[in-house]
C-alpha cells in the first residue's frame, strides 16, 4: 500500500448520517474513527460536506459538490475519492458525476446506508470499509476508474444502476447489464470493466430541465406552464419506442416553436427510443418536429444531461445533440 496516497472521504448525506428525527447523527463520528484505525496505514481525510436528506437535493447541491470532488480529484495526493450519499437520488447524482467529472484515472466510489447507525443491522459500515477496499484493490484502476457504486458487496456502473426497492438491504440493480464487480472478502471478484459515455464539462451553470409524464387523457396544454418561465429543455417520458397521444404531440409542437428543446425518453426499463411510427405522435413524427430522441438514457439521465448540455451552450453552436443523449460507450 502507498502510505503517501489519501483518500478522501466526503459525507454528503443519507441515513449514515441521519436519523428518523432528523437530527445529525454523532455516530457517524465514532465511525469515521473506527475507520481509521482499521485502515491504520493509509492517509484517510474525512469531510463533512453536508447532512442533507438525498431527497431535499436539488442541481444546485449536485453543482457544489461536483466542484468540490474536481477540486480534490486534481490534487495529485489524492488515490480515490468515497462519497457517503443517501439512497432516495444516489442514482442521479451517480450519474451526474458519471458524465461531468475529470476522475485523472482515479476511483471514485459513491456509497451509503439503508439503516441507521443505532440499527443492529446497520449497514453503512461495512459499505465503507468495502469503498475503501475497492479503492486500495490493485486492479481497481482498471475495472472501476471513473465513478461507480459500491452497495451491499456489489460494484455498479451509474448508466444501469438503479433503485428497484424502497427498504432491502439490498435496495439497487443494475439489470441485465450486470454489476462490475462483486467483494469476496479482502478481494474483489470483477466481471467488467467500468466505462462510460462522452464527458460533458461542468458549465458554470446547470439548467433546470423538468420532467413530464405521458399519460392518457393528457391535453394539448399540458406543456404550457413551461412557455413563459425560462425553460430552455423539458424530458417527455412517452410510452413504448418514443409515441405520446396525438394532444400531447400538440402540446410539443407549440413548446419546440417557443424555443424549447424536448427530449424523449420511454417507461419502459429496456429498449430505448427508436423512429419507428409516423402517424401523429408517433416516434417519427415527434423527430420531424425536433424532438430529441434519448436513445437509452431514462428520464433522470435524461434531465442530468440536457441540464450540463444546455448549461456548456451546446444546443445554440450547431453540436448534434443526440450524440449526448445515449450511453454509449466511449472511454474505460
Amino acid at each position: 500500500m502507498d502510505v503517501s496516497s489519501q483518500i478522501i472521504i466526503t459525507i454528503a448525506g443519507g441515513l449514515a448520517c441521519a436519523t428518523k428525527d432528523g437530527q445529525t447523527n454523532s455516530s457517524i463520528t465514532e465511525i469515521s474513527d473506527s475507520i481509521r484505525k482499521q485502515f491504520s496505514s493509509i492517509d484517510i481525510q474525512i469531510i463533512d460536506y453536508a447532512d442533507i436528506d438525498s431527497s431535499l437535493a436539488d442541481l444546485d447541491f449536485f453543482y457544489d459538490l461536483a466542484r468540490t470532488i474536481q477540486r480534490k480529484m486534481n490534487s495529485h495526493q489524492v488515490k480515490g475519492m468515497i462519497l457517503v450519499y443517501g439512497t432516495d437520488t444516489m442514482e442521479i447524482l451517480a450519474y451526474f458525476l458519471h458524465r461531468c467529472i475529470i476522475n485523472h484515472n482515479k476511483p471514485i466510489v459513491i456509497t451509503g446506508s439503508t439503516r441507521e447507525t443505532k440499527n443492529f443491522d446497520f449497514d453503512g459500515r461495512a459499505n465503507l470499509c468495502n469503498s475503501i477496499k475497492q479503492i486500495l484493490n490493485k486492479d481497481s484502476i482498471f475495472y472501476s476508474n471513473g465513478v461507480s457504486i459500491n452497495f451491499a458487496g456489489k460494484i455498479h456502473n451509474p448508466s444501469y444502476f438503479r433503485k428497484e426497492h424502497t427498504f432491502s438491504i439490498d435496495p439497487f440493480t443494475s439489470g441485465k447489464s450486470g454489476i462490475i464487480g462483486m467483494m469476496h472478502g479482502e478481494n474483489i471478484d470483477w466481471r467488467g470493466v467500468l466505462k462510460r459515455p462522452v464527458l460533458i464539462p461542468l458549465p458554470n451553470k446547470l439548467e433546470s430541465i423538468p420532467i413530464v409524464c405521458a399519460y392518457p387523457g393528457a391535453p394539448d396544454f399540458l406543456l404550457d406552464v413551461f412557455l413563459n418561465r425560462n425553460f430552455k429543455a423539458v424530458v417527455i417520458i412517452a410510452y413504448g419506442s418514443g409515441n405520446v397521444s396525438e394532444e400531447l404531440f400538440y402540446s410539443i409542437k407549440k413548446a419546440i416553436e417557443f424555443g424549447i428543446k424536448v427530449i424523449l425518453v420511454t417507461k419502459c426499463q429496456f429498449g430505448g427510443v427508436s423512429p419507428e411510427y409516423a402517424g401523429v405522435g408517433g416516434n417519427q413524427s415527434l423527430i420531424d418536429l425536433g424532438v430529441v430522441m434519448a436513445s437509452d438514457l431514462n428520464a433522470y439521465q435524461a434531465m442530468v444531461v440536457a441540464s450540463l448540455v444546455i448549461g456548456n451552450s451546446m444546443s445554440k453552436n450547431g453540436t448534434n445533440l443526440d450524440s449526448y443523449f445515449n450511453n454509449e460507450i466511449t472511454k474505460n
